[in-house]
């Protein structure tokens, strides 16, 4: 059975579908032992279509499935998380841009891209993985990137959270991150469960200890990576 290195975590994992060997396909390493395991049969697949209609393909559905326990998992064991954004790297140094679907994270990101070029080392476009591990918060890109398929397995220090505003004019603020809990909360993927909420809730107050978090308020324009990119160089 294959084995996955994610977020610094080697996991077994037998995808049943070519849909999801392509998506993990990037991450197999060639370890011999595993953190953990995420199995699960054609028939488990079938089952959890079937309470969808089966409105998508079973590989999209196996997909699925395979992404929430990775998620339960890592949360409970390996103080990480999901976090829906669209995260960079420049000098080493990460941040990360979320804000709702549709809002404009990657059109965001892709302003940094060209505003930037080489510099700029993409992370993932939709869910990175922020994990602690030996005091320091790391952004790891991830297998899920998205309908863009952009990101790299990669892991930098995380220094910067932007929550995206759409607005006419650019600027950016510095802000307490218990303005802004709710977006971040729902950022990072919370789960119903009470113990797995208790534990995003302690790791997430941890996380934005190390963290600057602003509130970036901007337009399509190049102008807006430009007023991110200052106040993100000046983060010690």
């Amino acid at each position: 059975m294959p084995i996955y290195k994610i977020a610094d975590l080697d996991i077994k994992i037998n995808p049943v579908y070519d849909y999801v060997k392509e998506i993990l396909s990037p991450y197999m390493c060639d370890s011999l032992n595993f953190d953990f395991e995420v199995k699960f049969s054609r028939m488990d697949i079938i089952e959890h279509a079937n309470e969808f209609d089966n409105e998508f393909s079973l590989g999209y559905y196996e997909n699925s499935m395979i992404l929430d326990s990775v998620y339960k998992t890592i949360l409970e064991k390996y103080d990480g998380f999901f976090f829906h954004s669209s995260c960079l790297a420049i000098d080493n140094k990460a941040c990360a841009f979320t804000a709702p679907s549709g809002t404009g994270k990657s059109t965001h990101t892709a302003l940094w891209r060209n505003m930037l070029g080489s510099k700029v080392v993409m992370i993932n476009d939709d869910k990175p993985i922020i994990r602690k591990k030996d005091g320091v918060f790391y952004a790891y890109g991830t297998p899920w990137m998205g309908k863009s398929g952009i990101g790299n397995n990669i892991k930098v220090p995380l220094k910067a959270v932007f929550i995206l505003k759409r607005n006419e004019e650019n600027r950016v603020m510095k802000v307490s991150p218990s303005k802004v809990i709710k977006e971040l909360l729902e950022a990072a993927m919370i789960d119903s469960d009470r113990q797995m909420v208790t534990n995003l809730l302690e790791l997430i107050n941890d996380f934005l200890g190390r963290v600057t978090v602003f509130e970036l308020f901007c337009n399509k324009d190049i102008e807006a990576a430009k007023t991110a990119y200052d106040a993100f160089c000046e983060i010690e």
